[in-house]
């Protein structure tokens, strides 16, 4: 059973946003560095553990929000300690609040370990996002949004596939831009494919499409989803960039050489400087360039938002720094 948010803060009073995320919160562990697993009744030591909100919803509304839109969030914690945590730095980065709802479940949590390299492994627990369901959603809070990102396709298995089809085809009656972000498990396809004629943007990365179209060619399932009907769509390949098209032209970008700390979050601070871009209407090569751009800020620092900027400083970054090809 969950119960609305009944908080009354100053973020709440926003009557339009440019984006809406709908998906799952979650509260993360990051320990650093962790390399190895103990045997059974063994210790392994690391140097440094912090607490941070995250989950795909938090994560890209907020590298949305310090890039400078008005972002909003759909989903549930619990009435714990971890939900006041995420509930707490939600507001403090300007996040619209007043759709999320709480829980008699606790707060989901994952446990992250990040490697020497930034690269990380994840031991999670679902908690309260396992029983978010289609009446949880405040359709009132829905329609303040330009933009409807859902964040972690799959994590929400309380809500039925065919109310998500609906809230898309209600978005895009509406105008409103709809995106969806899968998350790598073995029955994705399942809560992907019905999805793609509803989508404005689809941006996974090369191993979630290896799951959902069987195919291993990132150009093979670049055209995989454009035939299936999604707009605009980019696979992310890590450390090889990215491959882009809307169906007109085809664009293929590498990274930003910078040091990393943590490559948590770096996939939806990708989508977040995409949809920024999107809402202020660049085109497609600028666009990636600075989804790209806001992706490399984020793996700098431990957490998957704590090294998001504002969009003048991601511009600047782009002036001053070459992007290097893949």
């Amino acid at each position: 059973m969950s119960t609305r948010n009944s908080s009354k803060d100053s973020s709440a009073d926003a009557d339009d946003l440019d984006l809406v995320c709908l998906g799952i919160l979650v509260v993360d562990a990051v320990g650093k560095p962790i390399d190895t697993f103990p045997a059974k009744g063994a210790s392994v030591y690391f140097d440094s553990l912090e607490m941070h909100p995250g989950g795909c919803a938090f994560n890209t509304s907020v590298a949305a929000a310090r890039l400078g839109l008005r972002t909003g969030v759909l989903g549930i914690v619990g009435h714990d300690v971890f939900g006041g945590l995420v509930m707490d730095t939600l507001r403090k980065e300007g996040v619209d609040t007043t759709g999320i709802r709480y829980s008699a479940r606790p707060t989901a949590f994952s446990f992250v370990m990040v490697a020497a390299d930034g690269q990380r492994r994840i031991f999670h627990t679902a908690g309260a996002n396992q029983g978010y369901s289609g009446n949880d959603i405040d359709r009132e809070a829905l329609g303040k949004g330009r933009a409807l990102h859902i964040a972690g396709a799959g994590l929400l298995p309380a809500i039925d596939r065919d109310v998500l089809i609906e809230i898309l085809q209600w978005c895009q009656n509406r105008g409103v831009l709809t995106s969806l972000d899968p998350v790598f498990k073995p029955d994705i396809a399942d809560c992907v494919l019905p999805f793609l004629p509803h989508l404005d943007l689809f941006l996974p990365n090369s191993d979630e499409s290896v799951l959902i179209t069987g195919l291993s060619d990132p150009s093979d399932q670049l055209r995989f989803y454009l035939d299936r009907g999604a707009r605009t769509v980019g696979i992310k390949l890590g450390d090889q960039g990215c491959l882009l098209s809307d169906g007109h032209e085809c664009l293929r970008l590498g990274i930003y050489p910078v040091p990393v700390a943590d490559t948590c979050g770096a996939g939806d601070a990708f989508i977040a400087g995409f949809l920024y871009g999107k809402r202020v209407g660049w085109d497609l090569a600028r666009t990636a360039t600075f989804a790209t751009a806001t992706a490399a800020f984020c793996v700098t620092a431990i957490g998957a938002t704590a090294g998001i900027p504002d969009a003048d400083t991601v511009s600047h970054f782009i002036k001053e720094n070459t992007l290097c090809r893949s």
